[in-house]
């Protein structure tokens, strides 16, 4: 990780077993204690995201932004490029409205000028002044797997008293653990802080604990299991390759056996021949070595473009020096140690032997032959738990596209319109805002309908309690919340029972709510809900209003495709029934009857005729975001996809290679069966089913090396197992008619052969 001393840096997260939550941000209150207790850490940071509209400088823009809390800086040994970071006396609320700027913001909208340093921006209306630049590069844990960082860094405070702070948790925290103490000793330690909390604060505090993991491992152990498997699958490719190499290098020798005995006799030493034949070994080697490097350079940047935006630091992949000549040392440590054996052998010949006639049999002997067969069947073995392991992928991704996520993504665009706090503050400014926009979009040529809806399908939701009137509050009264603008269904193509949301929904109307087939199918399953109402929070909290359900949807899969619905409810946008502004839109989705990509222009101009500074933001058709939610399977299915192709031909090749040196070989030996009056179909059957007694025996030991290995890939598997009997089938199928291929090719060709040709020829 590119932070100083980083094996001493961990994340704490709390988690509370008795509401079965594994893992949750940390409490600004307990923070503020644990801050309070100097022999805990060395230094300890917290951050809090958030975004803010930058307006004043060209269009306006939302940009990310970190609060962060004094120890940021020292615990990621973080140094501004130009100018400083915050002072004690910034930290306190009324002087926290001073910025430091990302490196790439800089260069972006600012040109690199120095210059910004004591200027002003505009930020949600208010006016911040900037006092530093932060270092190129430089991300946060957080941001590992993205392109760029945050843009801005705010001094973090706490405008309430810990008290009403405790019950809330929005926090992330890494503290850089002390020299003296360990892991455990630091959990032991939160862990105690946590029970004389519970017992000072029961309310708040009841059944919270503190959970400390290594920072690395937090932020690879999601993508860990795919690199490895990826990693084993380079493995076997190169274990194939290396069985090929060790082949060739064998029929190669056995072709040079009688010059290197004519060598020897006329007086050339062992070391001599040795080296000769190591020259040629690493001629092949460099030779390999420039293309191989050239396939990278061209290759590197296909995969990028393909690959998951979200894999730690995937943005610093590339061609480095290091990997080069990490590269060549394979390479060359591949053909010494696969080439030093037939090297070996051929450099030290039988004169008596090889001057002779028959030399041409002997280097066919059977030892050599048994040799190059196990090297032939462990290729085929290889290959075949390769393509085992992407044909389980290829199945699992086809099982993942086949899902319904609910709604028809085609001809749909959606765009990020978030309403600053500062100038919307008030649920119905918010409402009016998006009232009007809808009013100039729906009326677009080539705009089928418009709505607004607080989050995108695959793109994550908010949930909490709710309780229904007549029956008492449990634990699993828990469900997602979205405001929406009457069309929303309609524009997603949801299919509705009951009534839409109408215009007519208002403030001043009847609290209506709309309930997902999840949410109908868990809580009233036995009876029809139209006229059940619910309300937001629990049955006897009086600040919510009770919401009458006129209509259950279909479900829609928020959490990603693999994730199973949640019991969800809807309620009109311009019914404020909460005061959260995280349930309030953000999101406007058009469903079009032209290109969705045309009508982005005219769209930013019909919003900002409404407002000028509000910016927008993630202009994506549905498409893009059905594509994007699959981009990890996909990229993990391409890549052991062609790894599992290159070990297939390196395999054909490999048995094709060994039938042609035996043809070869055995010249003599046809020439005199066919002589004697053996069938073309008979010679044909004969090579053939040598070539195939291997790959046959290499397929079986293949599928057992595959039972074993693929079940470390079951994490990775989604809708099948990794025993599934079609892919198994399949791909044994695939390799045994390609390695029929590789079998008939040579020997059609030793079908040919002219007996008084061949037995002149020996």
């Amino acid at each position: 990780m590119p932070y100083e001393k980083p094996e001493r840096l961990v994340s704490i997260w709390e988690h509370n077993p008795q509401e079965g939550i594994e893992q949750f941000s940390v409490s600004p209150a307990n923070f503020l204690t644990w801050v309070q207790e100097p022999e805990l850490f060395d230094q300890v940071a917290a951050w809090q995201s958030q975004n803010l509209t930058l307006t004043g400088v060209n269009e306006p823009e939302q940009l990310n932004c970190k609060r962060v809390s004094k120890g940021f800086f020292q615990v990621f040994g973080l140094i501004p490029a130009i100018g400083r970071s915050f002072l004690s006396e910034e930290e306190q609320p009324g002087h926290d409205q001073v910025v430091l700027l990302s490196y790439s913001l800089w260069q972006r909208r600012f040109g690199g000028d120095p210059q910004v340093v004591a200027q002003s921006l505009t930020l949600d209306g208010k006016s911040y002044r900037v006092v530093g630049v932060l270092p190129a590069g430089f991300r946060s844990p957080d941001e590992f797997g993205a392109v760029e960082g945050s843009s801005l860094l705010i001094p973090l405070t706490f405008n309430g008293s810990q008290e009403e702070m405790r019950g809330l948790h929005y926090l992330l925290v890494v503290a850089r653990l002390r020299r003296t103490s360990t892991l455990r000793e630091t959990e032991a330690n939160l862990d105690g802080i946590a029970h004389r909390l519970e017992q000072e604060f029961p309310d708040s505090h009841r059944g919270w604990r503190v959970r400390v993991i290594p920072l690395k491992q937090d932020l690879v152990s999601n993508y860990r299991p795919a690199l490895l498997v990826l990693l084993g699958a380079v493995g076997f490719v190169l274990l194939i390759a290396c069985a090929n190499v060790a082949n060739l290098l064998l029929a190669q020798g056995a072709a040079q056996h009688r010059e290197m005995a004519i060598r020897a006799a006329l007086g050339a030493g062992r070391v001599r021949l040795l080296g000769q034949l190591l020259t040629q070994n690493l001629l092949l080697a460099l030779s390999a070595g420039v293309l191989g490097t050239l396939l990278a350079l061209w290759g590197t940047d296909l995969l990028l473009a393909l690959a998951p935006t979200d894999v730690p630091r995937l943005y610093e992949a590339g061609v480095s020096s290091r990997l080069l000549a990490f590269a060549l040392l394979i390479s060359l440590s591949t053909i010494l140690i696969f080439g030093l054996g037939p090297a070996l052998q051929i450099s030290k010949p039988d004169l008596n032997e090889s001057l002779k006639e028959t030399g041409r049999a002997l280097a066919g002997s059977l030892s050599r032959n048994r040799f190059r067969s196990l090297l032939v069947i462990a290729e085929v073995a290889l290959s075949l738990v390769l393509l085992v392991g992407a044909g389980l992928l290829v199945r699992s991704f086809r099982a993942i596209q086949a899902i319904d996520p609910g709604y028809r993504a085609e001809n749909l665009l959606a765009m990020n319109i978030e309403p600053p706090p500062s100038k919307y503050g008030e649920p119905q400014q918010r409402a009016s805002f998006f009232k009007q926009v809808l009013e100039r979009v729906q009326v677009l040529p080539g705009v089928g309908s418009a709505a607004v809806v607080t989050n995108l399908p695959l793109r994550g939701s908010r949930g909490g309690s709710f309780g229904i009137q007549g029956r008492p509050q449990t634990r699993d009264l828990d469900a997602e919340f979205r405001a929406i603008s009457p069309d929303y269904f309609k524009t997603m193509k949801i299919p509705l029972l009951g009534r839409q949301f109408t215009s007519g929904d208002e403030r001043t109307s009847l609290p209506v709510a709309i309930i997902n087939k999840t949410l109908q199918q868990r809580f009233f399953s036995s009876e029809n809900p139209l006229g059940k109402r619910i309300k937001f929070g629990t049955a006897d909290s009086g600040m919510m209003p009770w919401l009458t359900i006129v209509g259950v949807v279909g479900d829609v899969r928020h959490e990603g495709l693999t994730t199973e619905p949640h019991a969800e409810a809807f309620v009109p946008y311009l019914q404020p029934t909460t005061v959260d502004v995280a349930f309030l839109p953000r999101e406007l989705v058009v469903r079009t009857a032209i290109d969705p990509a045309s009508l982005i222009p005219t769209l930013r101009r019909e919003v900002w005729a409404v407002d000028k500074d509000q910016p927008i933001s993630k202009v994506r058709t549905f498409k893009q975001l059905l594509s994007d939610s699959l981009s990890a399977q996909r990229f993990n299915m391409l890549l052991l996809s062609v790894f599992g192709l290159v070990g297939l031909f390196l395999a054909a090749a490999g048995v094709y290679g060994v039938l042609s040196y035996s043809v070869a070989q055995r010249i003599h030996e046809i020439g005199i069966r066919m002589a004697l009056g053996a069938e073309r179909r008979a010679v044909l059957k004969l090579i053939v089913g040598e070539g195939m007694v291997l790959a046959l025996i290499g397929v079986g030991i293949g599928l057992i090396g595959a039972l074993v290995l693929t079940r470390l890939m079951s994490g990775l598997l989604f809708g099948i197992t990794a025993t599934d009997r079609m892919t198994y089938v399949g791909v044994s199928l695939l390799l045994a008619g390609v390695a029929l291929l590789a079998c008939y090719i040579p020997a059609r060709r030793a079908t040919k052969v002219d007996p008084l040709v061949a037995l002149r020829y020996e």
